[in-house]
């Protein structure tokens, strides 16, 4: 059975992974998570269960020998043994490995599952000889045999606690296997522009206007939070813009982080001012990074499972994480110009809804944030201008773990320092009280002053003293009565007054932009270039000086600490406060002018097909057009440029609804009045609003807006928007639990449409009358709706039928009967997959789940509701409903341990009705919350009244409260006389009559 031919194991750090399979299935997961997290490589036996016995043992024993250690879980079972002469004692498989690896002297990790651990009872050992040979493998692994290799032993008796274990043990073997003098040695990453850790790995880096100086209060409280002794993991620096925040991460993460602590096994910047930047791309870069895989391999990964990942490598080893800029990720900065908003104008309201503007634009970034406060032994080092407030208690202090510290500005000496490092001399005293009282020492504005000195005073250029007694310059100044923010902004803007007019044109046109440019674009918007409406007045040496006098323009600008350039990846960007303070204050002529360079330059980009798009990249160009044209307040080009290019792609093939309405919000007010729209238009843009906003769970402003569109269509008489917005309405009546009016109101878009005469009309009032009739239970109004729709074809226009959405609503429709089947689950399916639409592909992981559920697959069940949650993450969504259910899915699988923890989590998260609460604590034994979970469902389904309930979630909540022994709630019928009509209704009645008559005249 041995051979001992190349004993030695390979080149390569590979951990042999031994174990029972079924019943440990999450506890392997998180092993090979703990051991991909140390740089290690899991050898694992899933694809050889099905070879024969011998060819088993063989390929099984081969890994041991290959592998450079082994590690072991011994639960409950034995396992199988494999039924060959090759095995004369009758071993399980997990046992002849073990023996095999002590034999080689390879290092062992041991995991031993403890009497107090909850199993299934399929997990625990029935066969008598299984369960002798059982005790025994448990004390032989147990025990330390002479000249055998260093062992790693630990019990567990959860999946959480076994997760801490394995991290931990995993970071000791590598130790084990890999001992060093210095900071340990991580995979290198197949990207070539990601290094390998312990070196710094900057996404992007950090490009400065001027040397660091000062700050020695700040660094000393960074070296001291960054031991690890110190009990605060992350640590966040707030201030406004300018302040240096930036600056002094970036100096203490590039120049002192390695002398406070020698141990980091890694050092990662992350700037969110770049294109993209959001929580779930920081997670991948983070991973690659630590991982040394490439960022695709994360690309697909939902974003509860990245964060498990991290949390996983953050507690194994600390590594050093810098977020910078993390307002972007706020509700605040949820707007199409977050680039360049001021200060002054964030943080004080939510553009879109009524959400808190501290809150995260997704809710899962704002899960990812409380973690990290828990993340030791790595330090999470974050700048913003806005404090999260996920990381405040109630109270408004910070959560444990969180270090909060205020930037102020630089110490008087510090800030003359910088002063004179730009080239101005002149009295020390003089310097001080000037940059105090004018600015209070702000770095970038003490830069910019520099800047003023050494430029623009043509009487003594760098003569600070003159400059700063000049009425003419410095003495006009008298910034005392203003706040910072006011005082920042005025210096900005003087700055600005007197640059060249080249250089302020170069300036703004930037400044229109979002992000940082190469240098393509920078020619391509170049000021001193032809125009093509002016190319008659151009001659040929003013095209070929053109580049030249570029390059002394940027000189210009970055002489003036206004223009940075990152050599490293070759981009040109300006500071967030500069940006903002250049488009504040450019002129009516400069903001249409240089706008329309730029929608020349990227209208003429290639584009993909539209229907073709599966990421905002790739709507970069049209995004950077739309945005564009806003800033310009052309909303007359802004509204086709939404409607042709990006209205279907961002609604249906990418879910992206808060980028939706970042787009859609600059038409309206905040009351949602239009902004000098046509009301043809007001009606568009309502309707996409609408989407997005119910995507989002908004249903009271989607109801209000769905309003407000009838008015519209009314007033225009535009009857086919007309019955789009009845459509709207009755969904919207649906979700706020109107279901009497949304049941006549689909009624009444049926006959409307038909009077229209539009197919394409009547098609989705059939299939919005079908799913209310579905809802209500009413099966054979239903069916017969049903048989109507079936044969008028699908091919309608996408903005407003997704492909494979009358599909699902059957199969939805007939899994409630209790007849859905795999064929139609897999038609609607491709459907929904051929026309792009993330939702309907969503909705379809679910009910597959349902299904098997039903059918008692609980694994199976799990891995569907997995999957509608990565797509409900990857959009920045919940999945309240998939969520629940796959912890009950996990609890009757066996693998979900701390159900009760887990029941809690859900109900914090998701507070109200819950039919699929109820079932999880019944399923937990908690009678209690059960039936208050199961009663609230009942009255949620019951409504208004019979005949006007949600049918099938009656009938199940019912049956659970019969279940429970709980009486069903005694509640009043419908009562039409609380069910006022709507005041546009007659209005619409009188318009289906009158087109009735028409049709019937004609």
């Amino acid at each position: 059975m041995i051979d001992d031919a190349n004993q030695a194991p390979l080149h390569y750090r590979g951990v042999m992974v031994s174990s029972t399979f079924d019943d440990l299935t999450e506890h392997r997961e998180a092993l090979m998570r703990a051991i991909q997290g140390q740089g290690m490589f899991p050898v694992a036996m899933e694809n050889d269960a099905a070879l024969p016995a011998g060819t088993v043992i063989d390929s099984s024993l081969r890994k041991v020998r290959e592998a450079a250690a082994y590690a072991a879980i011994i639960s409950h079972r034995y396992g199988t043994i494999p039924d060959t002469s090759a095995n004369p004692d009758r071993l399980s498989l997990t046992e002849l490995e073990f023996r095999e690896a002590r034999r080689l002297g390879r290092p062992i990790l041991l995991f031993v599952m403890t009497d107090d651990h909850r199993v299934t009872r399929g997990a625990v050992e029935t066969d008598p000889e299984k369960m002798l040979k059982l005790a025994a493998f448990r004390a032989d692994a147990k025990r330390a045999s002479d000249g055998s290799a260093e062992r790693v032993y630990a019990t567990f008796s959860s999946v959480e606690e076994f997760e801490t274990r394995a991290v931990q043990s995993a970071a000791t073997l590598h130790r084990l296997l890999h001992p060093t003098t210095g900071v340990e040695e991580a995979p290198a990453n197949t990207d070539d522009r990601i290094p390998r850790p312990p070196d710094l790995y900057a996404e992007p880096r950090y490009i400065g206007s001027h040397d660091f100086v000062g700050r020695n209060a700040q660094l000393t409280t960074l070296n001291d939070w960054a031991s690890a002794s110190h009990p605060h993991p992350v640590l966040l620096f707030e201030a406004i813009g300018g302040a240096g925040k930036s600056m002094l991460t970036w100096e203490w993460t590039t120049r002192h982080a390695s002398a406070a602590r020698d141990d980091w096994a890694g050092r990662f910047w992350y700037s969110f001012y770049e294109k993209g930047a959001v929580m779930s791309d920081f997670c991948r870069r983070a991973l690659a990074y630590m991982t040394g895989q490439p960022v695709d391999a994360f690309r697909k990964k939902r974003q509860r499972e990245l964060s498990e990942l991290l949390r996983h490598h953050l507690q194994a080893r600390p590594w050093l994480l810098v977020l910078d800029g993390l307002e972007r990720v706020l509700v605040a900065y949820h707007r199409y110009d977050a680039a360049q908003i001021a200060d002054e104008d964030a943080g004080s309201s939510d553009e879109i809804a009524e959400r808190d503007p501290c809150a995260a634009i997704r809710t899962e970034d704002d899960d990812l944030l409380r973690y990290l406060a828990g993340a030791a032994p790595s330090k999470i080092l974050i700048t913003s201008r806005l404090l999260p407030r996920v990381l405040l208690n109630p109270s408004g202090q910070p959560i444990p773990g969180v270090l909060h510290e205020r930037l102020p500005g630089l110490r008087p000496p510090d800030a003359e320092q910088l002063l004179r490092a730009c080239g101005v001399r002149g009295d020390s005293h003089g310097i001080r009280t000037y940059l105090q009282r004018h600015c209070d020492c702000h770095p970038l504005v003490t830069g910019i002053i520099g800047g003023l000195v050494i430029n623009d005073y043509l009487p003594d250029r760098g003569n600070f003293d003159a400059w700063a007694e000049d009425p003419g310059y410095g003495g006009r100044l008298d910034l005392a009565d203003l706040d910072l923010i006011q005082k920042r902004n005025h210096i900005l803007e003087s700055a600005l007054n007197t640059l060249p007019e080249k250089s302020r044109q170069l300036l703004a046109v930037l400044a229109l932009l979002p992000e940082s440019v190469d240098y393509e674009t920078l020619l391509a918007l170049n000021p001193h270039a032809p125009w093509a409406p002016y190319d008659f007045l151009v001659t040929e040496p003013d095209v070929s000086a053109a580049p030249s006098r570029l390059a002394e323009t940027v000189r210009d600008l970055e002489r003036r600490g206004l223009l940075q350039y990152d050599r490293q990846v070759k981009r040109y960007d300006l500071h967030p406060v500069v940006r903002g303070v250049t488009i504040g204050s450019l002129r009516a002529d400069d903001r249409d002018e240089l706008g329309q360079r730029v929608v020349d330059h990227f209208s003429q980009r290639s584009q993909d097909p539209f229907e073709e798009v599966e990421s905002l990249e790739d709507l970069q160009d049209a995004l950077i057009l739309m945005k564009t044209l806003l800033r310009m307040g052309r909303t007359k080009e802004a509204y086709p440029a939404y409607r042709d290019r990006l209205s279907t792609a961002l609604a249906i093939n990418l879910e992206a609804y808060a980028e939706t309405l970042a787009l859609v919000r600059p038409f309206f007010t905040h009351d949602w009045e239009p902004v000098d729209i046509e009301d043809a238009w007001e009606s568009y843009l309502l309707s996409a609003a609408t989407i997005a906003l119910n995507g989002l769970g908004e249903r009271n402003a989607v109801f209000r807006l769905c309003q407000r569109r009838l008015e519209i269509n009314l007033r225009l008489r535009s009857w086919h928007n007309l019955a789009t917005a009845l459509d709207d309405v009755t969904i919207s009546l649906w979700g706020l639990g109107r279901r009497a009016a949304a049941d006549r109101i689909s009624v009444l878009s049926l006959w409307l449409n038909e009077a229209v005469g539009d197919e394409q009309g009547i098609f989705m009032a059939r299939f919005y009358r079908f799913e209310v009739l579905a809802w209500l239970g009413k099966v054979d109004e239903a069916l017969a709706v049903w048989e109507a729709l079936a044969p008028m074809g699908r091919d309608w226009q996408r903005n407003r039928y997704r492909p494979g959405s009358a599909e699902v609503r059957y199969a939805q429709f007939q899994f409630v009967r209790g007849r859905l089947t795999d064929d139609l689950l897999t038609q609607a399916e491709r459907l929904a997959r051929q026309g792009r639409s993330r939702i309907l592909v969503r909705e379809l992981h679910r009910l597959r789940g349902d299904w098997l559920t039903q059918q008692q697959k609980w694994a199976s069940a799990a891995d569907s509701y997995r999957e509608a949650i990565r797509l409900a993450h990857e959009a920045g969504l919940s999945d309240s409903t998939a969520e629940l259910r796959l912890a009950l899915a996990r609890l009757h699988a066996g693998d979900l341990d701390d159900a009760d923890e887990e029941a809690r989590r859900l109900a914090k998260k998701y507070p109200g009705r819950s039919l699929d609460l109820a079932r999880l604590w019944w399923a937990i034994g908690n009678r209690d919350q059960a039936t208050r979970n199961a009663v609230a469902a009942y009255r949620w389904a019951w409504g208004e009244g019979e005949p006007f309930v949600h049918r099938f979630e009656l009938d199940q909540v019912g049956a659970l409260l019969d279940e429970l022994g709980v009486q069903r709630p005694d509640l009043p019928p419908y009562d039409p006389t609380r069910d006022e009509r709507f005041d546009w209704e007659d209005a619409v009645v009188a318009v289906s009559e009158q087109l009735r008559a028409e049709r019937a005249d004609e």
